[in-house]
């Protein structure tokens, strides 16, 4: 992971803080920044051949005809602008809607080859409703602000910023600043300290309405403001919301939100970079820069190719009209947006060819330039048709502890998994305004696993049991949500991992008392080694009368027929569920080698495997979704623990890529050692890499590691060389204790200057500074 100076951090926060004044605009920079804002909203002109294109728009122009003009009404003598958007005096979501469809006229009738571009009708249309939408609906007299805050000082204001930009030559002088007075009424800000402004994404959409107020306006003190406000979003965190040194993201003080609102920032970090492109004033935004850290930190170690981790999404999961794919093409838009800002043509290369090569795949289907935007469409076919960058998309081996959203990330040359665990900071789940309604078991535990097969896109949430989530340990205990954005933590302070950068473990003593209200607790830990995920479980207890099982597998399937799913040596066919006991191995196909996943049982195992169809409803997980029902295929591995089980445990290991032979074959010869599952210490030992990890909740000895503290601990073996990190998951102690076995001829090599070696008997007592509470790892070298 590329290193930050703290000094050169320091000096950036210096010069961030301080700063508080920003050149004021020309009238010539005003108009650059309107017409590159204009640009970035319509896209540029494109040959009439370009059939891509022509298909992003006769999208745009199909749902303009069938949704927006087709409803629209022009008769003043009715209280509405659209006849399906009636109800906007007393509901707010409405005026956002209605704000939005005009946009979408607005949009059009500026769109170069749009049968609307510049059509007359259109544009009586659009001042019409603008005139009507000012001063019928939102104007600065408006006092009636019902509803959600966020259509009145964010969605509405910011949907009508843009529409002013496309219209602005359109519009008088006079026109327009009273248009701007709804916009100020409701974002009324005089200073970067006042309240309402909130945080993160929150803060940075509003910074961005009064922004764009103030280019339209003519108004250099609203973009001075919009500048100050945006300081705060950009510098790190240690609680709250906002981005942390480990690459989380946090918003709602306790939600991982990385791909979720982070993903607001991101593209609102890209839209001001676009915005005053080629201005003086793009200069005086000192805070945007950090961006680049960022991107390097937080966004790329979240992505498949297009596609993010979900358990970085939060609630957006269960919002069927917005696909995990156009988060993913959103998010590498506007990270190639951000990156070629970067005065390092090395650095800009990087982002570029992650950009072409995400999407090189997906973009030759027919369908996948149909839900971007023109100007989205266009920057990616620029991208795939220039030689001089790579579509080999990169494969690093990277292991990722982001500890303060209890997440750990582990990319290797075919595939990255995340498993998602919560803490006594970070929530289980999220669920707002009928949102993430069965979230309870994303975050206890589920593990991801993205190789290509598309497991979790298409109907996945409309159809999953969202309490057999693979990687979890369940009873099916749900319960009512009662309370909008309520916290859902773990009583237990032992959740966190330990991570050497190549390899690692994730680690979790949890209970579910304040998630379900069930008595269920474990004590887990998940060890990613190379293309092998070893899963352990001990001291599954549980007062429910419910059964009780973990869940090794329950994978949607992309192609039934050929997902073939063989259980030692037995095939299931689709609607078979069978139990099996002593269980050594299973086998689930993919459509190419990377998709293939073996599992493999080091101790025989009684497991139910199933191979089944699901039939769900997406209005089930979220009331914005319309109620209709959809199905899916599933295979899927369960281990049962039975009702009011007793520390009980399991193992497994998770073979990606690997074929049913080899899978098979592994079985019979397995190269990792269990070397503890109980209450007190979960390890292994990974013979390939002569690599020992341990998770200790309690001190304690195994193969002559001692923990003397709590602490996580990897001994990595060369054969001169032993690589010793350590680290906190309770991110409590003040620090941090192991004694090493030393080795021969072994001397210390390096240490960080929180680590202090000494010698005790015939062990290095390696004894790490943990008081930052941060849950990070910290290496420890000997050698000869």
């Amino acid at each position: 992971m590329k290193k930050y100076p703290v000094a050169l951090l320091l000096s950036f926060l210096l010069v961030v803080v301080s700063l508080s004044h920003v050149s004021a605009q020309t009238i010539a920079e005003r108009n650059t920044s309107i017409n590159n804002w204009k640009t970035a909203l319509t896209g540029k002109a494109f040959p009439k051949s370009n059939t891509a294109l022509k298909l992003t728009l006769t999208e745009k122009e199909n749902d303009l005809k069938q949704n927006v003009l087709s409803r629209l009404n022009t008769n003043p003598s009715k209280n509405y602008i659209f006849s399906n958007i009636t109800s906007w005096k007393t509901n707010s979501t409405q005026l956002t809607m209605t704000a939005l469809n005009i946009e979408k006229m607005a949009t059009l009738y500026q769109t170069p080859n749009s049968i609307y571009y510049h059509s007359p009708t259109i544009k009586q249309n659009i001042l019409y409703a603008l005139n009507w939408f000012y001063t019928k609906a939102y104007n600065e007299k408006t006092v009636d602000n019902y509803g959600n805050w966020y259509d009145w000082q964010i969605a509405t204001p910011g949907s009508l910023v843009n529409t002013l930009t496309l219209m602005k030559t359109d519009l008088t002088d006079a026109q327009l600043q009273n248009y701007l007075k709804g916009v100020n009424r409701f974002n009324p800000a005089k200073a970067a300290t006042d309240r309402y402004l909130g945080t993160g994404a929150n803060r940075v959409n509003k910074a961005f309405v009064i922004i764009m107020s103030g280019v339209l306006g003519n108004n250099q003190s609203k973009i001075t403001l919009g500048n100050d406000i945006l300081k705060r979003v950009y510098v790190p965190v240690t609680s709250g919301d906002g981005f942390y040194e480990d690459g989380t993201f946090i918003q709602h003080t306790n939600t991982p939100y990385t791909t979720g609102y982070g993903a607001d920032i991101l593209a609102r970090s890209a839209d001001f970079y676009q915005i005053f492109n080629g201005t003086s004033t793009l200069g005086t935004f000192r805070s945007l820069p950090m961006m680049f850290k960022y991107l390097d930190t937080t966004y790329s170690p979240v992505l498949y190719k297009n596609e993010p981790l979900d358990m970085t999404r939060g609630r957006g999961v269960t919002l069927k009209a917005t696909t995990s794919e156009q988060v993913g093409n959103g998010l590498l838009y506007d990270m190639f947006t951000v990156s070629q800002k970067n005065s390092n043509p090395a650095y800009r290369k990087k982002y570029a060819i992650l950009t072409k090569s995400s999407i090189a795949n997906a973009s030759l289907r027919a369908d996948f330039y149909k839900s971007l935007t023109v100007a989205q469409a266009q920057t990616f076919q620029t991208l795939l048709q220039n030689k001089n960058i790579s579509n080999a998309y990169p494969s690093p081996t990277q292991n990722k502890m982001m500890s303060y959203a209890s997440q750990m990330i582990d990319r290797k040359p075919n595939y990255v998994a995340g498993i998602s665990m919560f803490s006594k900071k970070a929530s289980a789940f999220e669920s707002i305004t009928g949102a993430n309604k069965l979230g309870f078991y994303t975050g206890t535990g589920a593990l991801y696993l993205y190789n290509g097969d598309n497991a979790f896109e298409g109907e996945y949430y409309g159809t999953v049991d969202m309490t057999s989530l693979a990687g979890t340990t369940t009873d099916h205990k749900t319960r009512p949500i009662t309370v909008d954005n309520a916290k859902y933590l773990n009583p237990q302070a032992w959740s966190g991992g330990v991570s050497d950068g190549t390899n690692g473990a994730a680690t979790m003593h949890y209970s579910m008392k304040n998630v379900t209200g069930s008595s269920l607790e474990a004590r887990k830990s998940w060890f990613f080694l190379n293309n092998r995920i070893v899963a352990l479980g001990a001291g599954i207890s549980s007062k429910e009368n419910l059964n009780t099982e973990t869940i090794v597998e329950n994978r949607q399937l992309s192609d039934t027929a050929r997902n073939t799913f063989v259980v030692n040596g037995q095939t299931l066919n689709l609607g078979q569920t069978k139990t099996i006991v002593k269980t050594k191995w299973a086998h689930l196909n993919g459509l190419t080698l990377a998709q293939n996943i073996g599992y493999v049982f080091p101790n025989a195992t009684t497991i139910t495997a199933y191979k089944k169809t699901r039939t769900g409803d997406w209005n089930t997980i979220n009331t914005r979704n319309k109620s209709a029902l959809t199905s899916a295929n599933y295979a899927g591995i369960t281990i049962s623990h039975g009702k009011k089980p007793t520390n009980k445990s399991y193992s497994y290991i998770i073979l990606p890529g690997k074929n049913q032979k080899a899978t098979e074959a592994y079985s019979k010869k397995i190269d990792i050692e269990i070397r503890a599952n109980n209450l007190n210490q979960q390890a292994v030992f990974d013979k390939t890499q002569n690599l020992w990890i341990g998770t200790f909740r309690n001190p304690g000895t195994v193969n002559g590691y001692i923990g003397q503290t709590r602490g996580a601990i990897m001994v990595r073996k060369t054969a001169t060389t032993e690589k010793v990190t350590l680290s906190d998951p309770t991110m409590e102690q003040k620090s941090t204790i192991f004694l090493v076995p030393k080795l021969a001829g072994h001397k210390l090599k390096s240490k960080p200057a929180e680590a202090t070696v000494t010698t005790s008997g015939k062990n290095w007592r390696i004894q790490v500074n943990t008081s930052a509470k941060n849950g990070k790892s910290f290496t420890v070298l000997f050698g000869k």
